[in-house]
């Protein structure tokens, strides 16, 4: 697994980190330790989807046709995305769930780029807890941390907030509280798109988090989530991540010393 760290990286040249993430061949995730994240609102439309908006709705017929559970709501893309000295900024822009869609399933067209937060919740024993997504979803039997895509509440002051972002999905999709982040996001750059990551520590085992998820879904009757998924080196439920997610957990266990003990 290859690791770029802040000191490692060459910006501003054509040859830099963001063309080499861009132009990988083998198409496999990079990780990447981030000292900064600065993300701001831009004003105006998504170039991409002006450009496109026929075969965007053309495409998102189709999709609802298979998943008629889908829900076409606000999304954000980002352009001017820029990697330089560990520190990741870019432009988001306004755009729909449709739009999201067609770019991610039609060749990830490298005029944007998608930008989200993802949690990386450690279990009192050092593993992590991920979660497996219902078949009526986008990602329907897809395992990865708990996830989603950037959105109004995370703005503050034309800037988007990451780290309140990842809390909110945690909470909104499992139940489960964020706590004692690492002082550096870890971000997974797969395929156009930047997964960035936090660590955070959660109460108790596998089996009291799941059972916690199960109240959390009784309770509001969200039903996204097919079902827990234990992520153990070595295990079935690593093998099981999706690519991106699968490095982030590479690099949590090569790097463990972020432990529930209150050490690292």
């Amino acid at each position: 697994m290859q690791v770029l760290l802040p000191d490692q990286e060459r910006y501003g040249q054509a040859s830099g980190v963001m063309g080499m993430l861009m132009d990988n061949p083998a198409r496999k995730p990079v990780v990447l330790r981030l000292a900064e994240v600065t993300l701001r609102l831009g004003e105006g439309p998504l170039a991409f989807e002006h450009a496109n908006r026929p075969a965007i709705d053309a495409y998102w017929e189709t999709a609802t046709a298979q998943m008629p559970r889908l829900w076409n709501g606000p999304a954000f893309l980002f352009e001017d995305v820029s990697l330089e000295g560990g520190r990741l900024s870019g432009t988001g822009r306004r755009t729909d769930f449709a739009t999201f869609l067609y770019w991610r399933d039609n060749g990830r067209p490298r005029e944007v780029v998608h930008i989200t937060g993802t949690s990386l919740p450690v279990l009192a024993d050092g593993s992590l807890f991920g979660v497996r997504m219902a078949a009526h979803t986008a990602n329907g039997g897809a395992a990865y941390f708990p996830a989603g895509s950037l959105d109004e509440d995370d703005l503050v002051d034309g800037a988007f907030d990451l780290t309140a972002s990842i809390a909110r999905e945690l909470r909104e999709e499992t139940g489960l509280a964020f706590d004692r982040a690492d002082d550096l996001f870890t971000a997974a750059f797969d395929r156009g798109a930047y997964h960035i990551a936090r660590r955070s520590r959660l109460t108790g085992d596998f089996d009291n988090c799941r059972d916690m998820l199960a109240r959390h879904q009784a309770e509001t009757g969200d039903d996204e989530i097919e079902a827990a998924v234990a992520i153990r080196r070595d295990g079935a439920g690593l093998a099981a991540l999706k690519p991106y997610a699968r490095a982030l957990a590479d690099w949590h266990f090569e790097n463990e010393a972020f432990s529930c003990s209150g050490e690292g």
